[in-house]
């Protein structure tokens, strides 16, 4: 007796909607990109149990003739490749034909459609019958689903609550309105409605689903090169989320999950934010279709980039050149009212677009060699109050402006032609030193050390000693060099900069934190991200009192440091007051 049988249609496709259908979400997914390859520009999603007992959409788009309507259901039926030429250079959302056919096969669904040159509509219930019966519809087409899962009961099982299931659709639902404008679509459980989110552009699409935070506190990105063009918004290094879910990656209006570009967003965000942290982006890549492949995944929400390493490049510098650029924008303040004077709760800074701040000229690279006051501050007695001399007018016109004097020792105050400028001095100070760590070790793969009058003995761990073993060399171009004694490591030079320190402590950490990073390709990770702490240890700390010239020599050096906005871990390192600003607040002009 044979072993091997073929399978029967329903069990085929009951095994093909395991791949494409794991929850509701995928469901509307599948049926809101076919109304989109359809031509429909405004969609009406109707749900109940989120999505488990009723999934109905009706859309606006060209409708399906009667004669199509019978093989809709059919695996492997489609209108939107012909040939295997049509599949290498897809332009479609939807080219498989197995959606509808594995969607019907574990749910109750019925499809009505009508298009512009039928009388009327025609409707078609798989599960019932394969009749297909005149209805009364719009043109368009609308698609009920009832009982998702009803005779496959493991799989709803696996479920989750409601509010998990309702919330990927929501998601889902914002990345499809990004991509696309004029484009409106509306969601509503039980009559009640949840969102509508596009609009007549896209930037009102943006809107619409990020939000006017979201627009206030972020760049717009153009970037061209080799056929490939970017576009999109990505937030300021400062506007960062504790999740992933505030992150859209289009290619080809085709919302993507991708790790390649993944790792190339990141990497340039590398050095700007706290590493706990992550970016919030909107960003649209459009390439010749023939240069990705979107039939990787049963999903079509992972693709493979032909030429994998010029994309993750592109990426990478259109996205690091923006970044680094960003100048800290002009804090905005809430007025005081005339009807109700009362203090504002805070003054602290949101990012006002378009506000032009401190132009990276870059001058001069940043200076190894400082004045010997740079270099002690931590070390310089509280100086006697002196009172700030008055800028000469001159001055006033230096970005930063000239120092006026510190609040709580903490930060810097300073006037300049637009008004005031508040600076967190520990933030500034991190970053400059950052930037000139790397530029030293860029240009001279070694920076200056010093050796220790009294070497410094330290008990290591084991998994402080296979870092050690495995990363000696680069540690010694830091400016470390130590020896072992019976076992004993013995600290006997540190970075020059680091002599102030507490070199035990860091070494120690420096140690530790390798060992997070095993593998080879991220050890430049674990490098910037040392370095970083590196200097978090150096920088000027909070209650350390500057003089005057002090705190002009910080904020001439912050003028010409590359990404001055902000310190490593992601913090604003400076906001302005302008006088518009600082009038509204004592309500001078009203």
């Amino acid at each position: 007796m044979a072993k091997i049988l073929l399978l029967p249609p329903a069990l085929i496709n009951q095994i093909a909607a395991g791949e494409v259908i794991e929850r509701p979400a995928s469901v509307v997914k599948e049926i809101v990109e076919n109304a989109i390859d359809a031509g429909a520009t405004r969609l009406a999603l109707e749900i109940e149990a989120a999505g488990s007992k009723l999934i109905r959409l009706s859309d606006n788009g060209s409708g399906i003739e009667k004669e199509d309507l019978a093989l809709a259901f059919t695996t492997h039926a489609t209108s939107k490749i012909r040939t295997l030429e049509d599949l290498e250079q897809v332009s479609s959302l939807g080219f498989r034909g197995e959606a509808l056919a594995s969607i019907a096969s574990i749910s109750k669904t019925t499809l009505t459609s009508c298009t512009q040159s039928s009388d009327h509509a025609w409707k078609i219930s798989p599960h019932l019958n394969e009749n297909i019966t005149p209805a009364a519809h719009p043109q368009g087409t609308t698609i009920e689903i009832r009982d998702l899962f009803y005779n496959t009961p493991a799989r709803k099982k696996f479920l989750r609550s409601d509010r998990t299931e309702r919330y990927h659709i929501t998601q889902l639902l914002a990345g499809i309105a990004l991509s696309r404008a004029p484009f409106v679509i509306t969601l509503h459980e039980q009559d009640r409605k949840i969102l509508e989110y596009g609009g007549k552009t896209l930037k009102e699409s943006l809107k619409s689903v990020m939000g006017d935070e979201f627009l206030a506190q972020s760049i717009e990105i153009q970037a061209e090169h080799e056929g490939m063009h970017l576009h999109g918004w990505v937030g300021l290094p400062t506007y960062t989320h504790q999740q992933t879910d505030k992150q859209y990656f289009f290619v080809n209006q085709r919302l993507v999950s991708d790790k390649l570009v993944a790792h190339a967003i990141k990497q340039a965000y590398e050095d700007m934010i706290h590493r706990q942290r992550h970016p919030i982006f909107v960003l649209f890549l459009t390439l010749d279709p023939a240069l990705v492949d979107v039939n990787a995944h049963p999903s079509k929400r992972e693709v493979r980039f032909r030429q994998a390493q010029l994309t993750h490049d592109f990426m990478f510098s259109s996205l690091h050149r923006a970044l680094r650029n960003i100048q800290p924008r002009a804090a905005q303040l809430t007025p005081l009212s005339s009807a109700s004077p009362k203090l504002p709760e805070s003054t602290t800074a949101t990012a006002q677009p378009h506000h032009k701040m401190i132009p990276h000229t870059f001058a001069r690279p940043p200076r190894l060699q400082e004045t010997k006051a740079y270099y002690q501050w931590a070390q310089t007695p509280p100086p006697a109050v002196t009172p700030a001399p008055q800028p000469e007018i001159k001055k006033i016109n230096l970005p930063l402006g000239q120092a006026l004097g510190q609040i709580h020792g903490t930060f810097i105050v300073a006037e300049n032609a637009q008004g005031l400028v508040v600076v967190d001095m520990h933030a500034a100070h991190e970053r400059i030193l950052y930037e000139q760590f790397k530029s030293v070790l860029k240009t001279q793969k070694q920076i200056p050390v010093q050796r220790l009058l009294l070497p410094l003995p330290l008990t290591l761990t084991p998994v402080q000693q296979d870092s050690l073993a495995q990363h000696g060399a680069w540690l010694k171009t830091l400016g470390f060099d130590w020896t072992i004694n019976d076992k004993e490591f013995i600290l006997l030079t540190v970075p020059a900069r680091l002599k102030n320190s507490d070199c035990i402590s860091i070494i120690g950490d420096v140690l530790q934190e390798l060992s997070e990073f095993p593998k080879s390709t991220q050890l430049q990770r674990a490098q910037e991200q040392i370095i970083a702490n590196m200097c978090c240890h150096q920088a000027v700390r909070a209650h350390d009192l500057l003089s005057i010239s002090e705190m002009n020599q910080l904020l001439r050096d912050l003028e010409t440091t590359p990404a001055a906005g902000q310190c490593n871990h992601g913090r604003p390192t400076w906001i302005q007051l302008d006088a518009t600003q600082l009038d509204a607040l004592f309500l001078r002009g009203q």
